[in-house]
């Protein structure tokens, strides 16, 4: 089991989900964590509950817009003055709004690209500057929809096409700091986003157990797992690669039906 005691970890979209996961990996692993999240009032009962399971741990959280750099910026310097560092962090934070490219209005674009493209750079960078001195880990959640195209997805697919050439940039550029940047590409995931998905017809778990090698949609522990590699040691030549936790699914059925 990978160590990273005395470590802190900074997570964005931190009240559920894959970041409630990693948020979780990171302190059974002996990491203090920051858990920043939009949804002020669900990450502060997602960060009590993990202060619980983890007594001995610093749990903090945080109410972030990542639309917003100057709060990013404040993210950052809140979790060094109360945690000491940034040594790791996990954008996780991020929505997806499926609809026919047809009908993307103006509002609905900016709105999901400035999630899930916007705020990771400015994430990216706020964390960046914490970890200028010390160096550290940034991990990005991308999407195997940057690499695999389907109906109804377009602005998701754009933002996570682009988090991977800001991974690579930004990992070629802060490699003299010390500073790892990575991205993982899971497959689908056994969240709330999925189900709403199945519950409003818009993908269909029997089509995707079909279409993916391994069998089955991926859990979050198998993501967080990934995560939290990239993080430790084990990981320290690794830089600007994108990790595709699919189960398969882009070598074997790229084009499958998912609804």
């Amino acid at each position: 089991m990978t160590e990273l005691i005395g470590e802190v970890a900074v997570i964005t979209g931190a009240a559920q989900g894959i970041g409630a996961g990693c948020a979780c990996a990171f302190l059974a692993r002996g990491c203090d964590v920051l858990l920043a999240d939009i949804k002020a009032e669900v990450v502060r009962d997602r960060a009590e509950a993990l202060r619980k399971r983890f007594p001995r741990r610093k749990v903090l959280d945080y109410p972030l817009d990542a639309r917003d750099q100057e709060a990013c910026f404040a993210m950052a310097d809140y979790a060094r003055d109360e945690l000491g560092s940034i040594d790791i962090m996990v954008n996780s934070a991020g929505i997806i709004s499926p609809c026919s490219s047809l009908e993307v209005t103006q509002a609905d674009w900016e709105n999901l690209i400035s999630i899930n493209l916007s705020g990771v750079f400015y994430c990216c960078q706020a964390a960046a500057r914490a970890m200028r001195d010390t160096g550290g880990a940034i991990i990005n959640l991308s999407s195997i929809a940057s690499k695999a195209a389907w109906p109804g997805r377009v602005s998701y697919a754009a933002a996570k096409a682009g988090i991977t050439a800001l991974t690579e940039s930004l990992a070629v550029e802060w490699a003299k700091l010390g500073i790892r940047v990575n991205a993982v590409a899971p497959a689908w995931v056994n969240t709330e986003i999925l189900r709403q998905g199945v519950k409003h017809g818009v993908v269909a778990v029997d089509n995707l157990n079909r279409a993916i090698p391994l069998g089955r949609v991926a859990e979050v522990d198998d993501v967080s797992e990934t995560i939290v590699f990239l993080a430790s040691d084990a990981a320290r030549y690794i830089t600007g690669q994108v990790i595709y936790v699919d189960g398969g699914y882009l070598a074997g059925a790229p084009h499958a039906s998912i609804q």
